[in-house]
């Protein structure tokens, strides 16, 4: 009868710890470029997947936006879509050539599953897509 108590209190202190204690997150990933060459007002791709993601849990990346044109580049509006995704960025005004921005995009899925987004730019030397994906998994 005293292992049936042990095990049962085991048991719920087991449950009981947060989530958190027990599972292995892999480390946020690290600075992705994007790079404005073409100033033709051609749209450019690109897409990122997010590593597994815990529910609940916010993974974040860093996209660098450079202009590798020989001109200068005005950000006009960035834009993101997705219900699963959030932003913030210092990307507006004009980039010299040479200079770049950055947007650091959080992906924090609220359920287990495939989740998609979408990261926009919109410039003056055209648009660019940065398709975002990624997977929500229990822990």
């Amino acid at each position: 009868m005293k292992a049936f108590w042990l095990l049962t209190v085991s048991a719920f202190a087991f449950l009981a710890a947060p989530v958190s204690t027990y599972a292995s997150v892999e480390k946020p990933t690290v600075a992705a470029e994007i790079s404005v060459e073409d100033v033709s007002a051609q749209a450019q791709y690109y897409s990122y997947t997010f590593p597994n993601t815990p529910t609940y849990y916010t993974r974040y990346a860093t996209f660098r936006l450079i202009n590798n044109a020989n001109c200068d580049v005005r950000v006009h509006n960035v834009m993101l879509w997705g219900g699963a995704f959030t932003y913030n960025t210092n990307c507006y005004g004009k980039l010299r050539p040479g200079e770049a921005c950055y947007t650091q995009v959080g992906f924090r899925p609220m359920y287990q599953g495939y989740h998609n987004g979408q990261l926009t730019y919109q410039l003056s030397s055209g648009t660019v897509y940065l398709n975002l994906y990624g997977w929500g998994v229990y822990y």
